[in-house]
């Protein structure tokens, strides 16, 4: 009896304890306009695609595993994946060997009906407003011409139906002053591990029919706009589109949270589920992403700014792999309700921001900290990133909020 009396005891000490750790701030620049925009109210920033595009391309992933051991993939469906791989070239094929980012904004997203063998897969079709992504979508469609491969599944469902890509025009033929952005679609897709479907779709993204992305909480939007990373290559199981297959990092910001100013952020890391990717996609998943913030500083001292980092899906963590992510010495562990943190600035000054856990998690797989942190004296204005790093099994998402902005 004594001794729960004391386990309980010390899980309540830890729960609701409050950590303090200091980082330094890094630069005393002008703010840049970017990280300006992140002051924006969310309505500013949801009517304007270009800027929602820019602070989502601020964020910064990366994985152990950024590089792919192999060219192409195949279907894995008994011995018909590999034959119509080896007789028929039907496969996907790797534009670049390094996994890649893109951002855009959502123009259609799907979602599969039901099973089919191990594919359930949940679709983005991203087009870019920005000419640093829009650009390496053109190499992709230039890839595909020189392929010149039909959509057979086209056929098969209309028979009589040449369905064949006119490589003359647009978008494989363009003016690149004066290129349609949504002629240049990237199609992004996931199969999530099965178990974890119902759990992600109430609360991380849609999975299941009959709920679309302007319907769920964490949107609330038609046309959001997102990140990507994971292999870019070209689908030519059907006519060699381009594609994000499979993406590992998604994130986005929602613009509808019920605030004005505070920033809500949604990032994933996830492994495909669908036994596709053998090679591209391997799990335990370790790596970590950048989260930037901005806070108009009214006072230095006030304790108004708060970080609420919010666990959402997750499986087992491996926490001996954090060590190959080359992690900085002071950390923040998820074990506390909440962190006090310092950013000083070799003076004798610092800045409060309070780093709050909506649900305690007892583990060392997962460590956040600061960096690239900037005071603005003149605009009053302290940026930078807040960073994550994990080694999960199969899954990692979250929601983080700036608030007190």
């Amino acid at each position: 009896m004594k001794h729960l009396f004391f386990s309980l005891l010390f899980a309540a000490v830890l729960q609701f304890s409050s950590a303090q750790v200091s980082y330094p701030i890094s630069t005393f620049n002008s703010t840049s306009v970017t990280f300006r925009n992140l002051l924006l109210t969310n309505q500013q920033i949801e009517d304007n695609d270009t800027i929602n595009e820019e602070i989502v391309d601020l964020v910064s992933p990366m994985v152990i595993d950024s590089v792919l051991d192999r060219k192409k993939e195949h279907h894995q469906v008994f011995l018909v994946g590999w034959m119509i791989h080896a007789f028929g070239d039907y496969n996907w094929r790797a534009l670049n060997m390094v996994k890649q980012k893109f951002v855009g904004t959502i123009r259609g997203d799907s979602r599969s009906g039901e099973e089919q063998f191990t594919e359930y897969d949940i679709n983005y079709n991203l087009y870019s407003h920005t000419h640093k992504y829009l650009w390496k979508i053109f190499t992709a469609y230039d890839r595909q011409a020189k392929i010149h491969r039909q959509d057979f599944m086209s056929k098969l469902r209309h028979p009589g139906h040449k369905h064949r890509n006119k490589y003359t025009g647009p978008p494989f033929v363009r003016d690149t002053n004066n290129a349609d952005m949504y002629q240049y679609r990237l199609h992004c897709e996931l199969t999530p591990q099965r178990e974890f479907r119902p759990l992600l779709h109430y609360l991380f993204y849609p999975t299941q029919p009959g709920l679309n992305i302007n319907e769920h909480p964490n949107f609330m939007s038609r046309f959001p706009s997102m990140g990507f990373y994971g292999p870019y290559c070209l689908d030519c199981n059907h006519s060699c589109h381009p594609e994000i297959h499979p993406y590992e990092w998604i994130w986005w910001m929602n613009l509808h949270n019920g605030t004005v100013k505070d920033k809500t952020w949604l990032v994933g890391l996830l492994k495909d589920g669908s036994n596709r990717f053998r090679h591209w996609s391997h799990n335990p998943k370790t790596g970590k992403i950048c989260i930037p913030f901005a806070f108009d500083v009214k006072d230095k001292a006030a304790k108004d700014r708060i970080i609420t980092i919010e666990h959402l899906v997750f499986n087992s963590f491996i926490d001996s792999n954090l060590t190959k992510l080359d992690l900085p010495a002071t950390l923040i562990g998820t074990s506390q309700k909440s962190v006090e943190v310092s950013l000083t600035d070799g003076k004798g000054g610092s800045i409060p921001v309070t780093v709050a856990f909506r649900n305690v998690m007892v583990t060392n797989g997962v460590k956040f900290w600061f960096s690239e942190v900037n005071w603005d004296e003149q605009n009053h204005i302290l940026s930078g990133f807040i960073n994550m790093g994990t080694s999960v099994q199969d899954l990692y998402t979250m929601k983080v909020t700036c608030s007190g902005q």
